[in-house]
C-alpha cells in the first residue's frame, strides 16, 4: 500500500514540473524557471481579468485584434502554432517553439500588444496595467497521448466560444 501512495505521490510532481504560471504562481512551489521544450509541443494560456474589460475576445474587434497580433507574431518569433482558440476571456494555444528565449518573448510580446491594442481600441473598464488575472500558463505537452488529449481540449474549449456545443461543467471532472 505505502508503495502505490508513492508512486501516486512521484506521479503527481512528475505532472507539476511540466507546467507553470497561472494559479501555480500562487504557491511556493511553482517560482521556478518556466519548463520549455524545443521538441515538444506547449499548451499556453492567456487569462485576462473580466472584471476589468467591456467585451470580450470573441467581439469582432477583440478576435481580429488576437487572431491578427498572435499570427503576426508567432511569425517574427518563429513559433509554430497547431491549435489556437480564442474563448471569451481566454486564448488557448498549442504550440511549438523553435528556441527558449524566443518562446518567452513571444509569451511578453503577444500579452503585452493584445493588451495595448485592445485599450487603444476601448475595450479595457479600467487603465490600471495589469488587465491579465495571472501569467501565462504553459505545460509541456510530453507524448502523442498527452499531445491528443491538450488538442481535443483546445477544440472542445473553440467550439464552446462560437457556441456550437453547450458549456459543460463536468467534462473537466478527474482532471484535477
Amino acid at each position: 500500500m505505502g508503495h502505490q501512495r508513492q508512486f501516486a505521490f512521484e506521479k503527481v510532481n512528475y505532472k507539476f514540473q511540466d507546467s507553470h504560471g497561472g494559479v501555480l504562481r500562487n504557491k511556493r512551489r511553482g517560482r521556478k524557471a518556466r519548463p520549455l521544450s524545443t521538441k515538444q509541443a506547449i499548451h499556453l494560456v492567456f487569462k485576462i481579468d473580466r472584471s476589468k474589460i467591456k467585451r470580450g475576445f470573441r467581439s469582432p474587434l477583440g478576435f481580429h485584434i488576437c487572431n491578427s497580433v498572435i499570427k503576426h507574431y508567432a511569425k517574427r518569433f518563429f513559433v509554430k502554432i497547431d491549435q489556437l482558440a480564442i474563448c471569451g476571456d481566454h486564448i488557448h494555444l498549442i504550440i511549438k517553439l523553435t528556441r527558449r528565449s524566443l518562446g518567452q518573448h513571444f509569451f511578453r510580446v503577444v500579452a503585452g500588444q493584445i493588451a495595448q491594442q485592445m485599450k487603444n481600441n476601448g475595450f479595457w473598464v479600467t487603465d490600471t496595467p495589469s488587465v491579465w488575472k495571472t501569467r501565462p500558463f504553459t505545460r509541456v505537452i510530453k507524448g502523442w497521448k498527452a499531445y491528443n488529449i491538450a488538442r481535443n481540449y483546445v477544440i472542445l474549449n473553440q467550439k464552446e466560444a462560437e457556441g456550437k456545443i453547450p458549456y459543460q461543467k463536468q467534462r473537466l471532472r478527474g482532471l484535477s
